[in-house]
C-alpha cells in the first residue's frame, strides 16, 4: 500500500529554537539528524529535551523518535566508530537505540528504544531505509485520524504576500479542511479562499498529515499556534472573544488583531498620514526626560519574510544585547513581515534605528532602498542568519564607548649600539635588523602616531605609557620614513637610551576603536 511521509525541515541555527519547537509539536515522529563527525550538538540536546518533555507529559505513544546519522561517507569517517560514539552520547541523555537495547535488559529512561539509520546526503544512501522505518514506526503507533471531522492543524509559518494577503503554511493534524471553511488560530480568523499543496497546486481538500497553504486569514496568525475549522464566522468571532476575555483575566498579553487588507493596500500605495503616525510614535518614544545614562539603548527595526523567521531574528538580536558586558538594551522600535516600506524608513530616521531585513533581498523595492540611502538610513539585508547576526554585532559596537586598541606594526633586534656626538648634543643609536613587519618614524599607514617600546629578556624596560617615540630613523645614511622586514637601520628614541645588544624593539600604535564587549 502506498504511503506518504511529510517532512518538516526546521533550521539548525540556535536562533530558530521556537521554530524547531513548533515542528516538534506538529510531528508524529521526530527524525533527529546527527552528523557522524560532530555527534550530539547543543541543538540535538534541545530537540531531545522537547521529545522527553512530550513523553513525560503524554506518554511514549504520543510521539516517536528515530535517529539519522549523516555524513557517513565523509573522508576520514569510520561509520562504525561514529555510530557507537553517538549511541553512548544519546544514552547520556536517557535515549537508547535498538542496537544497544538488544544487548541489555535495562529499560530506556524515555520512550522505547529508537531506530538509528545511516544516511548520506551526497549519494542518497540509506534514505529508502529511513522512509521505510518511518512508515513502520507509524504502523506501530497505529496513527489514525477521522477524515470526516472538522479540520484541525498547526500553523508552521505565516507571512503577507503582495497581492495575496495573509498566507499561512499549516499541517493538518485531524479531520479535513477545504475552500470556504472558516478557520481560527489564536485571535485570528478567516475564511479559506484558496487551499494549496507544497507544490503550489490548488487543492480541493487538505487531509490529515498533509501540509497545506491557506489563503484567507484576515490577520496574521502566529507560527506554532493551533488552527481549527468552525461551523460559521459567528462561532469564530465568539471563540476569539472568549479567548480575549480569558487572556484578560489571566493577565496574558497578545498583540491586537490587525486587518491586513488595509495593510496590504498601504504596502502598495503608502500614505502620508501613516508616516506621520509612525513618526509621532518615535518622537514620543524617545522624548524621555529621565534617561538612564548608564544604559546603552540600540533602536532597531526588523523586517522578515515570515512570522517564524521574524520571531527568530528578533529574539536573536535581543540576545546579542544580553551577551554584552555593558548594560545594553536592543530595542525593536518596529517589526513587520514583508518588504521594507517608506514608513519603515521614516521611523528609522526619526528613532536613529538601523533596519535589519531577513529573507527579503528580492522583495525590497528599489525606490524604497534609494529613499533609505538619501535619508541616511542603514539597511542590513541578509538571507543567512549567521551573516545577519555578525553584521548586527559590528553595528552594535558603534554604540559602545571606544576603547584603546593596540596594533604592533613591526619588530626588530638590536645588533649594535652607537654613540653619535652631534654639534648640539650626544645621541645613542640602536643598530637594528627588522625581523617582522615595518618600523615607522612618526606615523603608520593610516596616519596614526607610532610609539616604541624596548623589551629585554621578555620584560619591558622602557617607560610605561606612550612616551617613547622615534627621534631618527635612518637606512644606511639616509633618513627614512619607514623600514621593512629584512632591512637594517639605525633608530634613535626619545625617552629611552639604555640600549643593549639583543634587545627587542617594537613599533606600535594605539587607536580608539568601537568594539563589541
Amino acid at each position: 500500500q502506498d504511503s506518504a511521509v511529510t517532512f518538516l525541515d526546521t533550521p539548525g541555527h540556535a536562533a530558530f529554537r521556537s521554530m524547531r519547537e513548533s515542528g516538534t509539536h506538529a510531528a508524529d515522529v521526530i527524525v533527529l539528524v546527527v552528523a557522524a563527525d560532530d555527534g550530539v550538538s547543543p541543538q540535538t540536546i534541545e530537540i531531545l529535551n522537547f521529545y522527553k518533555s512530550i513523553v513525560k507529559e503524554a506518554g511514549g505513544g504520543a510521539i516517536s523518535l528515530v535517529v539519522a546519522m549523516t555524513k557517513i561517507d565523509k573522508p576520514g569517517i569510520d561509520a562504525d566508530e561514529a555510530e557507537q560514539r553517538i549511541e553512548y552520547q544519546l544514552l547520556e541523555h536517557g535515549i537508547m537505540t535498538e542496537n544497544m537495547a538488544a544487548g541489555t535488559s535495562d529499560e530506556p529512561e524515555y520512550g522505547p528504544p529508537v531506530q538509528l539509520f545511516r544516511v548520506s546526503g551526497m549519494t542518497g544512501e540509506g534514505l529508502d531505509d529511513l522512509v521505510e522505518g518511518l512508515v513502520l514506526q507509524s504502523e506501530i503507533m497505529d496513527l489514525r485520524a477521522d477524515e470526516k471531522a472538522r479540520g484541525e492543524g498547526i500553523v508552521m509559518d505565516a507571512r503577507i504576500e503582495k497581492g495575496l494577503g495573509v498566507v499561512a503554511d499549516c499541517i493538518v493534524r485531524w479531520g479535513s479542511m477545504s475552500r470556504g471553511d472558516v478557520v481560527v488560530s489564536g485571535l485570528n480568523m478567516g475564511k479559506i479562499k484558496v487551499l494549496k499543496d507544497v507544490n503550489d497546486k490548488t487543492l480541493k481538500m487538505g487531509m490529515p498529515s498533509q501540509p497545506v497553504r491557506v489563503l484567507g486569514f484576515e490577520s496574521l496568525p502566529k507560527a506554532g499556534d493551533p488552527l481549527v475549522c468552525v461551523a460559521s464566522e459567528d462561532i469564530a468571532e465568539k471563540l476569539i472573544k472568549r479567548r480575549e476575555n480569558l487572556m484578560m483575566t489571566t493577565g496574558e498579553s497578545s498583540s491586537p488583531r490587525q486587518n491586513t487588507e488595509n495593510e496590504a493596500e498601504f504596502q502598495v500605495t503608502g500614505t502620508a498620514s501613516k508616516t506621520a503616525i509612525m513618526t509621532g510614535m518615535a518622537e514620543k518614544r524617545y522624548d524621555i526626560e529621565d534617561t538612564d545614562l548608564q544604559q546603552i539603548r540600540i533602536p532597531v527595526i526588523i523586517k522578515a519574510d515570515a512570522d517564524g523567521t521574524l520571531a527568530a531574528v528578533r529574539e536573536s538580536l535581543m540576545e546579542i544585547g544580553d551577551t554584552s558586558t555593558l548594560d545594553l538594551l536592543v530595542d525593536p522600535v518596529g517589526t513587520g513581515i514583508g518588504a521594507i516600506l517608506n514608513t519603515d524608513i521614516a521611523l528609522a530616521k526619526q528613532s536613529g534605528a538601523h533596519i535589519y531585513s531577513f529573507g527579503l533581498k528580492s522583495l525590497n523595492d528599489r525606490n524604497t532602498l534609494s529613499l533609505a540611502a538619501s535619508e541616511g538610513v542603514t539597511i542590513h539585508s541578509h538571507d543567512v542568519i549567521y551573516s545577519l547576526l555578525d553584521d548586527a554585532k559590528d553595528a552594535f559596537a558603534q554604540y559602545m564607548p571606544p576603547t584603546p586598541v593596540e596594533t604592533v606594526h613591526g619588530k626588530a633586534t638590536i645588533q649594535a649600539v652607537f654613540d653619535i656626538n652631534n654639534k648640539k648634543d650626544a645621541e645613542r643609536i640602536a643598530g637594528l635588523s627588522v625581523t617582522d613587519g615595518t618600523l615607522y618614524k612618526q606615523k603608520a599607514d593610516g596616519g596614526s602616531k607610532v610609539h616604541y617600546r624596548v623589551i629585554r629578556d621578555g620584560t619591558r624596560i622602557s617607560p610605561e605609557g606612550e612616551t617613547v617615540t622615534a627621534t631618527s630613523l635612518k637606512k644606511v645614511k639616509d633618513d627614512a620614513d619607514s623600514v621593512r622586514r629584512g632591512d637594517e637601520c639605525g633608530l634613535g628614541l626619545s625617552g629611552f637610551h639604555d640600549f643593549e645588544k639583543g634587545d627587542i624593539i617594537e613599533c606600535y600604535t594605539i587607536e580608539m576603536k568601537h568594539s563589541f564587549v
